[in-house]
């Protein structure tokens, strides 16, 4: 059983008996002066400050792990939409015409089959971006890519957009040449 810092100061010669009790009655006074004026002695401020220390560290804790999951949310989701475009992502490899679009402000162009062009036109299909490739992906896929991460869609025509019987009668009287490009 292990002893007293007193005990071992004793022995070790650094201290006396003497000064011994005097430090223990010393400290009793301190307790029951404190006691009775209704101050904290030494060693209850001093508990008092590490329990306020452990506090402030496991509130630093918490908040750590809280960024950490935020980024680990953040990854799990940005894996996901890259999964998710790159499975559905059509082949754009006969494509013969021009299909322009505003990317940050500029006009890009990419190569899409007819066929794509008309479903891009009409909204059935979009335009995602994965790393520095656009890529044409269905609707229903876009839409799910939203949710998770709408700045990944960057260009997604809307199905409402088209016109009334009305409206395609008002412009039947023009006719558009079939060599117009924009």
């Amino acid at each position: 059983m292990a002893k007293s810092l007193r005990d071992q100061l004793m022995k070790a010669g650094l201290a006396t008996k003497q000064q011994a009790l005097q430090a223990k009655t010393s400290n009793k006074k301190n307790k029951k002066q404190a006691k009775k004026s209704g101050e904290m002695t030494e060693q209850e401020k001093r508990r008092i400050e590490l329990e306020q220390e452990k506090q402030a560290k496991i509130e630093k804790d918490r908040e750590l792990n809280r960024k950490l999951e935020d980024e680990r949310q953040r990854k799990a989701v940005e894996a996901q939409v890259k999964q998710l475009i790159e499975a559905n992502a059509l082949s754009r490899d006969r494509g013969e015409s021009e299909y322009k679009f505003v990317y940050e402000g500029k006009i890009k162009k990419i190569y899409v089959t007819s066929e794509q062009q008309i479903k891009l036109e009409r909204g059935l299909l979009a335009l995602a971006m994965v790393g520095e490739d656009f890529l044409v992906i269905p609707a229903p896929v876009a839409s799910k890519v939203a949710e998770r991460k709408p700045e990944a869609i960057v260009m997604q025509n809307d199905k409402s957009t088209d016109l009334t019987e009305d409206e395609e009668d008002w412009y039947a009287d023009y006719q558009i040449p079939d060599d117009l490009m924009w």
